[in-house]
């Protein structure tokens, strides 16, 4: 399959729920939050020059930080098809997230 570019990795997760954490370090952690708690899934991004796309090789320990199913998902996610209700409404299903607050 083709790669994500990191860039667009790294600006559809702040549409999705995920906040940067701003520490300093080699690497850009997002972590979700759903009613201004994290909920556990987080990712992160890698800065070095081999990482300037994401393959299936990167993306499936992604998937598991993100708490989806399939790569399928993490593309959906990652390329907008899946806004970030649908993602909430996935974590809740999975009971990742409580259904009521």
């Amino acid at each position: 399959m083709s790669q994500i570019p990191r860039d667009k990795i790294e600006s559809a997760l702040p549409q999705k729920g995920f906040v940067l954490d701003a520490a300093k370090s080699s690497h850009k952690y997002f972590y979700h939050e759903y009613n201004g708690k994290r909920t556990g899934a987080y990712t992160y991004t890698s800065h070095g020059s081999n990482y300037k796309a994401y393959g299936d090789t990167l993306l499936k320990p992604m998937r598991m930080q993100l708490r989806l199913d399939t790569l399928k998902e993490v593309r959906d996610l990652l390329l907008c098809p899946m806004d970030a209700d649908m993602y909430n409404k996935k974590l809740i299903e999975k009971g990742v997230i409580p259904k009521h607050p």
